[in-house]
């Protein structure tokens, strides 16, 4: 069963925890400072964007579900330059995610593909872009009235109220 109501949220977060205190490349970068250090931009962002449910139960079902991983990396020296600083990140993020459960009630971590998806403007730029994607699942149950409750509030409290000047959510983005 589904250790807490919002599953995606805590994979996203725990998939993203792990990656960013594993891989230093994605908590720091080089600034150009001669012709030798070239400026370095590499990021990561996580979401589980997709999932299929399978009845396993009365009330409960097992959703099988993507975890997609982007990774940026960005070198303006040339594109063999991109995808020799890239393809280490991808082989590491790959290695570090595989086989694990995050802490969470999950399956393992298994990947399943990926795939360049930079854009024109983004080559351009100097940028390359991976998106790795994983597959996993957990089990979902059918809440009490009680536990709906909870998760509506926390959907609602997640929404911004503009102009009353206050900070009503916040999310950590990690790039660098």
């Amino acid at each position: 069963m589904a250790d807490q109501p919002d599953m995606l949220t805590a994979i996203e977060q725990a998939t993203l925890t792990r990656l960013t205190d594993n891989i230093p490349a994605l908590k720091s970068s080089g600034l150009q400072k001669d012709s030798r250090q070239l400026l370095r931009d590499t990021s990561v962002a996580v979401a589980v964007l997709d999932g299929k449910f399978n009845k396993i139960g009365q009330a409960c079902f097992r959703n099988e579900c993507t975890v997609s991983v982007l990774l940026k990396f960005k070198n303006m020296q040339s594109e063999e330059a991109r995808r020799k600083g890239i393809n280490p990140l991808v082989i590491a993020a790959i290695q570090y995610l595989l086989g694990q459960k995050l802490g969470l009630s999950i399956g393992p971590l298994q990947p399943v593909r990926f795939r360049d998806v930079t854009t024109e403007d983004k080559y351009e730029a100097g940028v390359i872009e991976y998106l790795l994607e994983f597959s996993t699942w957990f089990d979902i149950r059918k809440l009490a009235e009680e536990e709906l409750g909870d998760l509506v509030t926390l959907a609602i409290n997640y929404l911004l109220k503009p102009g009353d000047d206050t900070v009503d959510a916040t999310d950590i983005l990690t790039t660098v």
